[in-house]
């Protein structure tokens, strides 16, 4: 059994003629009656397809659409319960819009030097770890007060909230799980409602006039790829939970190994290196399209 979902939460609206032409190709493809249930009234619709199988001349299809229309186009196949009981969800530029670390260095005038280790280190191209500790470095001396100002700054997803709300209230376990720090994911675990949050931790010292500044490092174990596995496994067996009860989100290769081992993994805005491995995508859709992908509607979302 499978589903196919269709969505877009941006101003363009999804156009209820051209879902009308979607069913009737659709069903030319499968064989079979086509009718689209509506879960967000111009912005997501699903329908069921009959057959478990890969329909190769669909997926074609399903990619022109998702070019031409601009629509988020995804197929979910369930043979599991859909409503998933743990989701783990990466931090930066999933659920908030900016790269923590390339904030910071804004704030002290040093984004050119880190923006574009970032980027290469999302696209998998070089160590995570490494380019962790790169950036990091650029910060040493720097006073301690930067982390709140950047609280204040940083801009939460659409959807994060109602993401996390609606989860917990059909007993769901939420977890935000960064390679970012915890200064910010303490902060939006007490903003969002998160159940448990992991990040790394940037050391600080006090100078020669008794201010707190950081020291340009990171505290050890790093939480890296593997670490965001190890997370997955470790909440599968505290809540017994196999990994088909689970959804991952991230945008970069250091969330690749959770996702591809999550019963739902989800590339959010994703790189390519993400892309290529991700069961859904979503680049037209906020996260509200992880619980339309759990096939929750309008009505049943908690805001």
């Amino acid at each position: 059994m499978s589903y196919l979902l269709i969505s877009n939460t941006t101003d363009k609206k999804i156009n209820l003629n051209d879902l009308n032409l979607i069913s009737q190709h659709i069903k030319k493809i499968v064989k079979a009656d086509i009718n689209f249930k509506e879960l967000s009234n111009n912005k997501a619709y699903e329908c069921y397809l009959p057959k478990n199988e890969t329909y190769y001349e669909l997926l074609d299809f399903i990619t022109k659409l998702k070019t031409q229309k601009k629509l988020d186009v995804n197929i979910i196949k369930s043979e599991s319960i859909r409503r998933k009981k743990l989701l783990l969800a990466d931090m930066d530029s999933t659920i908030i819009k900016e790269e923590s670390l390339d904030e910071l260095a804004k704030l002290i005038g040093k984004e050119k030097e880190i923006i574009q280790i970032t980027k290469e280190a999302m696209e998998g191209k070089i160590d995570f770890k490494k380019a962790l500790f790169d950036r990091v470095s650029i910060l040493k001396g720097v006073s301690f007060d930067i982390l709140e100002n950047l609280k204040s700054k940083v801009e939460i997803n659409e959807g994060a909230s109602e993401l996390i709300k609606t989860m917990k209230y059909n007993k769901a376990t939420t977890v935000l799980v960064s390679g970012g720090f915890t200064f910010l994911t303490n902060y939006l675990k007490i903003k969002l409602g998160f159940d448990f949050v992991h990040a790394n931790s940037l050391q600080h010292s006090i100078d020669t006039y008794g201010k707190k500044v950081l020291t340009g490092m990171v505290a050890e174990p790093i939480l890296d790829k593997e670490a965001k596995l190890k997370y997955l496994n470790q909440y599968l067996n505290k809540y017994s939970l196999e990994p088909e009860d689970s959804m991952c989100v991230g945008d970069g290769a250091n969330d690749i190994d959770m996702i591809v081992n999550s019963g739902m993994g989800v590339s959010f805005n994703g790189k390519k290196a993400l892309k290529d491995v991700a069961d859904l995508h979503f680049d037209y859709t906020n996260l509200l399209g992880l619980l339309y992908a759990q096939g929750y509607s309008d009505k049943e979302i908690i805001s």
